[in-house]
């Protein structure tokens, strides 16, 4: 009987299929997003790939005591090769399916981007991935909302929120700003973010070292509209409203 390849053998086999094989072009950050990802799966990296459980695989993320974004990552990777599993059948059904990260968001510090980083946005607006960039910049959201955000182009507001009672489906307006991007991005793809919340970090990642601005994260877009709110004098309760923050004693 043929032994079955364990959990290190098939990555090997999709990481050939994804990066060497497809002849499309991956960047650097991708490559070592998904190398590092399937380090940290050390635990079952000798396991029989076709036995591993959903269990299994919560363990991997549950033991992880690394930060939320590099659980994001081996999610993503346990996603991706399950998909590659079911094409050559080497599972019976995605364990992947249902995995969580009971992990609290862990990046809300953040550098906002400055006047002259937003020009130079500004300026590359017609990239898709740095339209979304700007759209977050004013409307400051956390990134896992932009999945499911109502968006009414009509009364020219969002409204949803994820994480706490204060913030979820809270109603922040489009800015005049962004609203013919919002516009353009809903009549082109009928939501605001259709890939995962990971694809989309990279993909900023690429966008903003194409326009030759400094590395920042999705949060980044969060701390750039507290700013701008700050800096054109924003009622402070209405910022704290339009960000989702608890009022607490105020």
């Amino acid at each position: 009987q043929e032994k079955l390849p364990t959990f290190a053998e098939v990555y090997e086999r999709f990481y050939n299929y994804k990066y060497v094989d497809s002849g499309k072009k991956y960047s650097e950050a991708s490559l070592y997003s998904t190398r590092a990802a399937f380090k940290n799966c050390s635990s079952i990296h000798d396991r029989t790939f076709a036995e591993l459980r959903h269990d299994d695989l919560q363990s991997v993320l549950d033991d992880c005591d690394l930060k939320h974004s590099s659980l994001e990552l081996i999610l993503s990777l346990l996603h991706q090769m399950y998909a590659f599993a079911e094409i050559y059948e080497l599972a019976d059904k995605d364990y992947s399916a249902h995995l969580q990260i009971k992990k609290e968001e862990d990046d809300e510090h953040g550098v906002p981007f400055t006047d002259e980083e937003l020009k130079t946005l500004w300026d590359n607006k017609d990239d898709e991935v740095i339209e979304m960039i700007l759209i977050m910049c004013y409307s400051g959201f956390r990134i896992k909302a932009y999945k499911t955000l109502k968006v009414d182009l009509k009364k020219k507001y969002f409204q949803g929120g994820v994480k706490t009672a204060a913030g979820k489906d809270r109603i922040v307006p489009i800015h005049s700003g962004i609203y013919d991007l919002v516009k353009r991005r809903i009549k082109r793809s009928g939501s605001l973010l259709n890939i995962s919340t990971n694809a989309f970090r990279l993909s900023m990642y690429d966008a903003l070292s194409r326009a030759g601005v400094e590395k920042h994260t999705p949060h980044d877009c969060r701390h750039t509209f507290s700013r701008l709110c700050e800096k054109y004098k924003v009622n402070e309760n209405d910022r704290k409203r339009m960000l989702g923050h608890a009022f607490k004693g105020d």
